[in-house]
Order: structure tokens, then sequence, then C-alpha cells
């Protein structure tokens, strides 16, 4: 089977969907299976770019389209682009903001039956509208209406025969559109690389932070992959962390890794605040090799995202594959009219009352699984695709 990606951007490590999207192409093309992708509003190029970009040692063809082009002028050439590769089918991995700063996508749908009218598509919804919450605002709500509608007209118009989210919560806000989704797991977009972060990565890092050299186990490095959410609040997973950590002669670490969107006067007041309890060390932004390094050198994870949609959370995924265990400590955000109670979405999870009742430190995989995440997830898409021929 020939699948094509349809995303917003392509820039490596500067777009999610767009990581996701080189990185499932890819494992597809190792699983014998052609795959290009197309990035259709692209603010990170200046002129029409097709290139081969390279993930895990598999070179993926890649159309980029920059964002200030007209879109009659973005239809026509990814249409040109993708007859030539004759794709049967397209897979458009849609995130609101992906197409507009305000997730307004008036004419998308239009704009994407101009480059393929026929009803070959699939759609993964990585982010619905906004509003969805028990308590986001009345200019979320509204805002969401309008998003709603024009996912839903887009929907009518481009008739895909497959659709996939990955957080149940979605899967419910969908099927209230009378939109039926299958729920395709999350895999993180850092490639797992066998080796330590310790010596020559964090080490150093470590020292600057404590003050003084010392052994590795005399510390206990718990870390935070990415961005991290506004709500979440590093106290409370510090407080949890402390008192076992003290109790077994460790010095707690706080670990953020990557580019983590605190200004350099939070991270300072974050320090002062948390000074008897734990140090902080700032990696910033890394290659994703260093990141699968320090990620296996870690001791435990941390999750910012609310445990309702935690399988959302390209980080936590990312953490789990490379066999961390990982604290939830945020229970703040519900689909609006739905149960609320939470279910376990995978294995590896702590929330803070099942953290609090351990007796012992948590100890790391220390030999996760052999097939890659990104595996099961392209066998998973090439299965519910054949199941449903054109």
């Amino acid at each position: 089977m020939r699948l094509a990606f349809l995303c917003g951007a392509l820039e490596p490590g500067r777009d999610g969907v767009g990581d996701y999207s080189r990185r499932l192409a890819g494992e597809l093309i190792r699983q014998g299976h052609p795959a290009v992708i197309a990035g259709l509003n692209d603010p990170y190029v200046s002129k029409t770019t097709v290139e081969q970009q390279d993930i895990e040692g598999t070179s993926v063809a890649a159309l980029r389209l920059p964002n200030d082009m007209a879109w009659e002028d973005r239809a026509i050439k990814a249409r040109t682009w993708l007859e030539e590769f004759k794709p049967d089918r397209l897979s458009l991995q849609f995130v609101p903001f992906g197409f507009h700063p305000k997730g307004l996508n008036v004419g998308l749908g239009k704009f994407l039956t101009a480059i393929n009218p026929q009803p070959n598509w699939h759609v993964m919804f990585h982010e619905l509208w906004l509003g969805l919450g028990e308590n986001s605002t009345v200019k979320h709500r509204i805002l969401g209406l309008l998003q709603r509608y024009l996912i839903l007209d887009f929907m009518g118009r481009l008739r895909p025969r497959i659709v996939h989210t990955q957080a149940e919560p979605y899967q419910e806000a969908l099927r209230r559109t009378n939109i039926v989704a299958s729920i395709l797991p999350l895999f993180g977009n850092i490639p797992r690389i066998e080796a330590t972060g310790w010596d020559g990565l964090l080490a150093p890092l470590v020292t600057d932070a404590a003050g003084k050299s010392q052994d590795r186990d005399k510390f206990f490095l718990a870390g935070v992959l990415g961005m991290i959410h506004p709500e979440w609040k590093a106290e409370e997973a510090v407080n949890l962390l402390h008192p076992l950590t003290e109790r077994f002669h460790k010095r707690l670490v706080l670990v953020l890794i990557g580019k983590n969107s605190l200004t350099p006067e939070a991270v300072k007041n974050l320090k002062l605040t948390l000074l008897d309890r734990a140090d902080i060390v700032v990696t910033g932004e890394r290659p994703a090799a260093e990141i699968s390094k320090m990620l296996q050198t870690l001791d435990f994870g941390l999750a910012t995202s609310p445990r309702q949609i935690i399988q959302k959370s390209g980080s936590v995924a990312a953490m789990l594959e490379h066999g961390l265990k990982v604290l939830v400590t945020r229970n703040d955000w519900r689909l609006r009219g739905s149960d609320p109670m939470l279910e376990d979405a995978a294995s590896g999870l702590f929330t803070a009352k099942q953290f609090s009742s351990l007796k012992t430190l948590p100890a790391r995989d220390p030999k996760p699984s052999g097939e890659s995440s990104v595996q099961r997830v392209a066998s998973q898409l090439l299965e519910s695709l054949t199941l449903h021929p054109l």
C-alpha cells in the first residue's frame, strides 16, 4: 500500500505532528510500504521545497509548501506532486492550528478536495476544537463551536473511509458529532538509542546544580520532557517525590529536558522554591539522540498533562518507551458531560495516590519491549486501512 501523509509543517524538531508523520512514514517504508509526507502550511520555508528527510536511517520524500503561498497554488503543486507518487491513500494528520493561527480552517475541505476529490482519505485527529473541557472559558467555547463547524464541513467533503484519534475523550467528542473514530495509540517522537546519557551529558549539569560532584547512585533523577503546561505544579510533584527519595538517602534532581517553555526568571524562582527539596537541571533543546540517552539515564518520569488526556502526550509516550515509570499529578481536565471516572491509559503510570502508597523507589524497566511503539502503530494503521478497501 502506498500512503501519503499530509500535515501543516515539516521542520524537524519544530512541529510535533510533522515529526510524527515523518517517523510513521519512515516505519511504513521499512515495512515495505512506500510513503511520502507533505507539509501544506509550512512557515519554515519561503518557497516550494522538495527534499529527502532522514528518520532513523530511512529517507522519506517530502514536499513543503510555504504558508504565505496562495491556497490555490498550493493545491495545484500538492496535486501534481502526489499524482506522480500515486498514493493508494491520503492521510490527513489534523490539528486545527496546523492550518490556521486561530484554528479557523475556512475552506480547508475545498482545498483538500482540490488536491484529491476521491474518497480515499484517512483522517487522524491529533487535536479537536477548543472548549471541550468542563472548565473551558466562554471565549474558548465560542471559538470551539466555529472550529467544530469547520471540521464537520471538511469531513463532509472528504468522506474519509477511516478516522482515528489517540485519546478516548476525543473519540467520545467525535462520536457526539456522528463521527466514528477508532483509537490509534500515540508513539513518541524520540527513537530509542541504546546508550547512557550520564557521562558527558547529565553528570556535568547535575554537578553544577548540586554544587559538587557525586556518584550517580547518590541522586534520584526525575525528568520532564518537552513543553511544560502552565497548569502543572512542579512543587506538587516534588512534594510527592521528596519523602521517598529522602528515606533512601538520595538527593532529588528535577531534570527539564528539551524546550520547556519556562522563562529564565521562572526557572530561577523554581530553584529558590525547591532549594531544600530538589536541585533543578535545565538541559535546553538537544538532538533526539541525546534526549534518548538522557531518558535512559533518568530514574523516573513526570507528566505535565492532565490524566484524562494523557493518551495524547507524545512526551509521556517517549518516556514509557524508554522504560520509565511516569507520575501524573494533574486531574484537572474532564470532557464536558463525560463520566468523571478515569481509566488507566497505559501501564507504567502512577497517580499521586498510587505513588504515595509506595514503600520503595520505583525502578525503570531495564529492557523495554523489543518492538517499538511506532512499529506497532504502523502495523495497526495498515490493518485498519486493509480492512476498509476502497
